[in-house]
């Protein structure tokens, strides 16, 4: 642990892109990707997650201040978690490309950067876990603490493993969903986790009704997460991708028969 070493954390941002872009150029066949839309829906990404990290970071340091901490956070990963997927989102639309597929392409690498970054504020010695006479020595605090940052880190791997396999083998699966699951169940580890964190001051560790400001943010997400679920899985999206389909194999027999009638011709 090195205190006050936000190279490494950004290192550590930077090592969760490099594996985020190598999964998902190999998994792009799966989503029916060209490679060059893979490398920069991959690149886009990571821009927004830092974007969306530096807004929650201004939230969080204008949240403190209000609450008379001077604590200072320039950067908040759970800001990637919150606004990447509306950016994205917005993008796509305007491009007039899938978003549901491609959100779902992009949804393990989006945790992946995530638990990566988790690492680097371990490395940094900042979003660090309580007293512990065992724990490790953080030189920002002067003492021992419990390695919340590394447990985070670990659950958010299980979390991105645990919600594909069940995106992949859930019959009743929607395109869409991958995001919300992974955002869902990733809010509810990192509730519990919060516990387990150290704040230098009351206000901070009781915002409202004894929770602290990520709780409450993770609260936001999981009930954003559902509801996105149950649009997702509601009747008019289901009667929506229906009628594509069927457009889609209309297109597919008109142009077998074009196809069809050229050959006549031709012979």
């Amino acid at each position: 642990m090195f205190s006050g070493s936000e190279y490494l954390y950004y290192v550590m941002y930077l090592v969760g892109f490099a594996i985020m872009m190598i999964l998902n150029i190999k998994d792009r066949a799966r989503y029916k990707i060209e490679k060059r839309k893979a490398v920069i829906y991959t690149l886009i990404t990571y821009v927004y997650g830092v974007v969306g990290a530096m807004i929650m970071g201004s939230i969080y340091t204008a949240a403190a201040k209000h609450l008379g901490s001077n604590e200072v956070s320039r950067v908040a990963i759970f800001g990637a978690v919150i606004f990447t997927p509306i950016f994205l989102v917005l993008t796509f639309l305007l491009m007039r490309s899938d978003w549901r597929r491609n959100l779902d392409f992009l949804t393990p690498g989006i945790f992946i950067i995530l638990a990566c970054a988790k690492l680097g504020c371990f490395l940094d010695g900042c979003c660090a876990g309580f007293a512990w006479e065992k724990g490790i020595y953080n030189p920002r605090l002067g003492f021992k603490v419990f390695p919340v940052q590394i447990f985070e880190s670990a659950t958010m791997v299980i979390v991105i493993i645990a919600t594909q396999l069940f995106c992949r083998k859930y019959k009743n699966y929607v395109k869409g969903m991958a995001y919300p699951v992974t955002a869902a169940v990733y809010s509810v580890t990192r509730f519990c986790w919060e516990e387990a964190r150290y704040y230098s001051t009351q206000e901070l560790s009781d915002v409202f009704l004894g929770l602290t400001f990520w709780q409450l943010s993770c609260i936001f997400v999981f009930l954003a997460s559902i509801i996105m679920i149950l649009v997702l899985k509601s009747k008019k999206v289901k009667e929506y991708d229906e009628k594509k389909a069927a457009q889609a194999n209309a297109k597919k027999i008109d142009y077998k028969k074009y196809h069809k009638k050229r050959k006549k011709k031709s012979k």
